[in-house]
């Protein structure tokens, strides 16, 4: 009979039993990395919810989130409305500095206030709708004040009085037409309340210009 040596197994050194002792059964491996798996995918979600919602904070800080945009003619209008009223604080400067005529410093100076409160509004208005306005009245208006400014004495007063009721009269026009035929309503609503100031400065001027003499 043939005998077969069977070599015995070699137990294991302490280290490697607490290794084994250590190490999950093998079944229980799978399900952790699915579980490792799932709770990666919800991180990277929760991680881009994140990243979007502190994007559009951001842009709805600036304003840029979800702006109207409105017509060119309401842009047209909002800024020469402020180019004009621009151009009636410093009429109204020019009053005050050149006549010596009290009815007419009294004009002027409700002119510089009155004015200087409606670009503020208007401004406001202005940045709202994303609309960027002049910083100076246009070259025409420059140019006629500029002309305005070699008169003095009773010529001054009759060609200030004269070109309030023009400018008035042509600001009305617009203002009117903004308040009908504007396509936003906040434009809509700022031009119907700057309507009645502007009427009131149309009929102290022609009130002024009568007793000059037209």
């Amino acid at each position: 009979m043939r005998v077969i040596a069977v070599t015995a197994a070699q137990p294991f050194t302490r280290a490697e039993s607490e290794i084994c002792r250590l190490m999950p059964p093998s079944g229980a491996i799978a399900p952790k990395l699915q579980n490792e798996s799932s709770m990666n995918t919800m991180k990277t979600s929760y991680t881009s919810l994140f990243t979007s919602a502190c994007i559009a904070c951001g842009l709805m800080a600036t304003g840029q989130l979800f702006a109207a945009e409105i017509s060119s003619t309401d842009k047209s209008f909002i800024k020469g409305a402020y180019e004009g009223g621009l151009t009636e604080v410093q009429m109204g400067e020019m009053g005050l500095r050149k006549t010596t005529n009290p009815e007419i410093k009294a004009y002027s100076e409700r002119l510089i206030k009155e004015h200087a409160t409606t670009n503020r509004e208007l401004k406001s208005l202005a940045d709202s709708k994303q609309v960027e306005v002049p910083a100076n009245p246009g070259y025409m208006d420059m140019g006629k004040m500029k002309m305005l400014d070699t008169k003095s004495g009773a010529d001054f007063d009759k060609a200030f009085v004269d070109g309030m009721v023009t400018d008035h009269q042509k600001d009305i026009k617009a203002f009117e037409k903004a308040a009908t035929e504007g396509k936003d309503p906040d434009v809509k609503a700022f031009a119907n309340k700057m309507l009645p100031t502007l009427k009131k400065h149309l009929t102290e001027a022609e009130a002024v210009q009568q007793k000059l003499g037209k």
